[in-house]
């Protein structure tokens, strides 16, 4: 096997290789009991590929919990995560390193959590997503830098291919799909065809993966800058179908993702919901269970498809498009801006959000108090005509809103809708 201990000295970040040196200097002490230990992961196929990584994650052939204790004890930080599948995290004041235990999985139906069993490296490469992840680099005293590839994932580095390590991994883990896309987009590499194959034929089996974990590997394509090719990739194998047959992303919707690539991960959200219907939106939030904003997020964009006709109205009052709009998230708004043809609607909801939504009564409810308007639903009523007529430009001073107040109290004092 190939050694890359130079390779290592010249492109891994200091910091990153003084932990390596004192994991490496842990693992030798009898006192740990540690049979092997290498470094495995993204840092591996990244540190091949000339690109750096801190993201640290140690195999451990043994204990892999005790090591992280002792390890985190050496450097200062704090053992955080540990999983009944022999995985602990250690957090420093600027790492964070993953200690797992080496290990067999096996599954007891497609799409279920994996039923653990300590293993060596070679085993414990071979339960791996993809071939280019499937690497290790030895990190024992007398083979540092020893590079372990039992199934070829430096030639797939170099030939830029996404390839899975047999034909039952996606049955096995059908999230592995959206990690494929992902890396295929984030790598600028190919899905190969016996890969994509799989893919389509292991589909079905999503229905048995749980909401967290599906929304777990979103969050991931999401929070890269490649995203909208992996969206439009899923959406193209059917991944996204397979997750739920309403999960859709128009064209529209992804090419205002991939013209935003700046825009944080929510804003995104917004444009997927942007295009659904209601029964949709619902359909995907029941699949996904996400958290409180993704559901607005995506709840919203049928909601404004039932307004969108009357903003392309000629006769609305800057007061009425504050009606219409002033419940919707901003960044669902925002989206639907992205998205909108250049007719009345954009120049609504451009109107709204950059000026409108900021234009308030100068005169604030202890005004109101102070000029003697007495405490109760009316003060609500009164700030509401205010915010309307500042909106609609039919006042302008304090002076003004204080003569409509004036005016407007003793009519509302009159109809007995103030108490």
């Amino acid at each position: 096997m190939p050694n890359v201990a130079n390779l290592m000295e010249r492109s891994l970040p200091g910091p990153v290789l003084d932990v390596l040196r004192s994991a490496a200097l842990m693992a030798s002490r009898e006192s740990v009991k540690v049979q092997g230990l290498y470094l495995v992961g993204g840092m591996v196929r990244d540190l091949l590929r000339g690109e750096s990584s801190v993201d640290i994650d140690l195999s451990v052939i043994g204990n892999g919990p005790g090591y992280a204790n002792a390890l985190s004890n050496e450097l200062g930080g704090q053992v955080t995560k540990l999983s009944e599948f022999g995985t602990a995290a250690i957090d420093t004041d600027t790492l964070t390193i993953d200690v797992a235990t080496a290990r067999v999985e096996t599954y007891e139906h497609p799409g279920a959590l994996p039923e653990v069993t300590p293993s060596g490296i070679t085993e414990d490469l071979a339960r791996r997503d993809f071939t280019i992840n499937a690497m290790a680099i030895d990190l024992s005293s007398d083979r540092w830098g020893e590079l372990i590839d039992p199934h070829g994932g430096m030639s797939d580095l170099m030939m830029k291919r996404v390839k899975s390590l047999h034909t039952d991994s996606f049955a096995d883990d059908p999230t592995r799909a959206l990690r494929a896309v992902r890396y295929e987009a984030r790598l600028s590499f190919k899905i190969q065809g016996p890969t994509v194959n799989d893919i389509q034929r292991d589909g079905a089996h999503f229905e048995a993966v749980s909401p967290a974990r599906v929304l777990a590997d979103l969050r991931y394509i999401l929070g890269e800058t490649t995203r909208a090719e992996a969206l439009n990739r899923a959406e193209e194998l059917g991944v996204l179908g397979s997750i739920s047959p309403a999960f859709r992303i128009s064209s529209r919707s992804l090419q205002a993702i991939k013209d935003t690539p700046d825009r944080e991960p929510l804003f995104h959200v917004s444009l997927i919901g942007a295009r659904l219907t209601k029964s949709e939106a619902d359909t995907l939030i029941k699949r996904l269970d996400p958290p409180s904003d993704w559901r607005e997020a995506l709840v919203a964009g049928s909601t404004y498809q039932e307004i969108a006709s009357v903003l392309e109205r000629s006769d609305l009052r800057p007061s009425e498009i504050a009606e219409l709009l002033s419940g919707f998230p901003i960044l669902a708004l925002e989206a639907q801006l992205q998205l909108a043809p250049a007719t009345r609607q954009r120049a609504a909801l451009r109107s709204w959000l950059e000026e409108l939504r900021f234009r308030e009564p100068l005169l604030s409810g202890d005004d109101l108090l102070e000029t003697g308007v007495p405490q109760g639903p009316l003060i609500g009523r009164l700030l509401d005509e205010l915010r309307r007529a500042r909106l609609d430009r039919t006042v302008g001073t304090r002076d003004d809103e204080l003569t409509l107040v004036k005016r407007r109290l003793p009519m509302m004092q009159s109809d007995g809708n103030g108490r």
